[in-house]
């Protein structure tokens, strides 16, 4: 009698399991087919908040958002390179202003790739980084620090400038201090500009004689 009574306890509880297991199965299978639900009406909502931002939102003055960004005033784009891609401003408060999608890391190899082929040319002209990269300050602005809809911004603003370098999320702004020139480049332009200086004294003290002499030639 206590066997019969144990094998149908086991049976039971055999039964049970199994109707708890297709049971919790289906539930299971439920509640994936809700999340997957909600989940398609929750990027159809975004999609359309994001489209309806889009359509509202335009830059009407890209180079003024850009300096907003790092809190600047740009008064004027300088170089715009593709390889790597950079773009150059300058402004009010003496700081160059390098706009990138690349990291730090990855745009000083390129760009010592790019400039170490022009290396004659280099030299007169300030490397996009300056002279001292390691001491660039580097200020980041993307979708995660700034809002979710930065990335149309970012569109929005390439688009007005010309400059096509696909979908981006995320820009780096590079400040270097804006330095004329190096000391020897200095000495340079300091000898060139009192050589002419030299020359036009030169060239008027020339034109002086000459007039004097005509003068007189023509008085006699």
């Amino acid at each position: 009698m206590i066997d019969f009574f144990a094998s149908v306890t086991i049976a039971l509880i055999v039964a049970m399991t199994v109707v708890l297991y297709f049971g919790n199965r289906k539930q299971a299978m439920i509640l994936k087919e809700m999340r997957m639900v909600m989940q398609d009406w929750y990027q159809a909502k975004m999609r359309d908040r994001r489209n309806t931002f889009r359509e509202q939102f335009e830059i009407m003055d890209p180079a003024k958002w850009l300096g907003d960004q790092v809190n600047l005033h740009i008064i004027e784009q300088g170089r715009k390179l593709e390889n790597p891609r950079a773009v150059e401003f300058f402004t009010t408060e003496g700081v160059r202003l390098v706009v990138s999608p690349l990291k730090k890391g990855k745009l000083r190899a390129d760009l010592r790739a790019a400039e170490g082929k022009r290396r004659k040319v280099a030299k007169l002209v300030e490397p996009l980084m300056g002279y001292r990269p390691g001491r660039v300050q580097v200020i980041a602005r993307s979708n995660e620090t700034v809002h979710e809809w930065f990335d149309i911004e970012i569109e929005s603003a390439m688009e007005k400038l010309g400059i096509q370098w696909g979908d981006l999320n995320c820009l780096y702004f590079y400040l270097i201090p804006q330095k004329a020139i190096r000391t020897n480049e200095s000495k340079v332009s300091q000898v060139l500009q009192e050589t002419g200086n030299k020359i036009g004294k030169l060239l008027t003290e020339g034109k002086t004689w000459i007039e004097q002499r005509f003068n007189k030639m023509a008085s006699g």
